[in-house]
């Protein structure tokens, strides 16, 4: 299954000859329009810059908290990153991420907008670090991949694996196979 994941900037291109897309998060709605006629499976959770209803104005099923298939596979997803201002939409404190991820069901592809804490974040930047909770999850539920944006690791993209999870940072699209 070869799928377009899209995060946080422009994609150099989007293809049309995809299984599906994955809404990663702080996507610009001029950025993807030409994914609103793509008749794919469409998956996705927000991300911090994201506007309410975002989602649903693409066709993107909200996957947050819940679990929905994707051909032979299982999807499921979190949103949003760590609480770095008071007034910040789909942000959560580490104790509120950790209550959430509790709700958080296993599946064969995990997607987040922001990483698990230590997995390509920036720890010197409050506003780009990841998730604790995360980290346990995919470890206790072990998905097969993991898709993030949010970040700007250096090297880009660096973490690649947790355990026999493949790790995928996101930033603009990218082609990822499911095969």
């Amino acid at each position: 299954m070869r799928v377009l994941a899209l995060a946080d900037a422009p994609p150099a291109v989007i293809p049309r000859d995809v299984d599906a897309i994955l809404w990663v998060g702080d996507l610009e709605p001029a950025w993807v329009e030409p994914i609103r006629d793509l008749a794919v499976p469409k998956l996705g959770v927000h991300g911090n810059h994201d506007a309410p209803g975002a989602l649903a104005d693409f066709g993107v099923t909200d996957v947050h908290l819940r679990v929905e298939p994707l051909g032979p596979l299982t999807v499921t997803g979190f949103e949003g990153c760590p609480r770095y201002r008071r007034d910040g939409r789909y942000q959560f404190t580490q104790d509120e991420a950790t209550a959430l991820a509790a709700s958080l069901p296993p599946a064969d592809v995990l997607i987040t907008h922001a990483p698990p804490l230590g997995v390509n974040d920036e720890p010197d930047d409050p506003a780009h670090t990841g998730f604790a909770a995360l980290d346990g999850w995919v470890r206790r539920h072990r998905p097969r991949w993991l898709l993030h944006g949010h970040t700007h690791p250096r090297p880009f993209g660096a973490t690649r694996r947790i355990g026999d999870t493949t790790v995928v940072h996101v930033h603009g699209g990218a082609i990822v196979d499911f095969g």
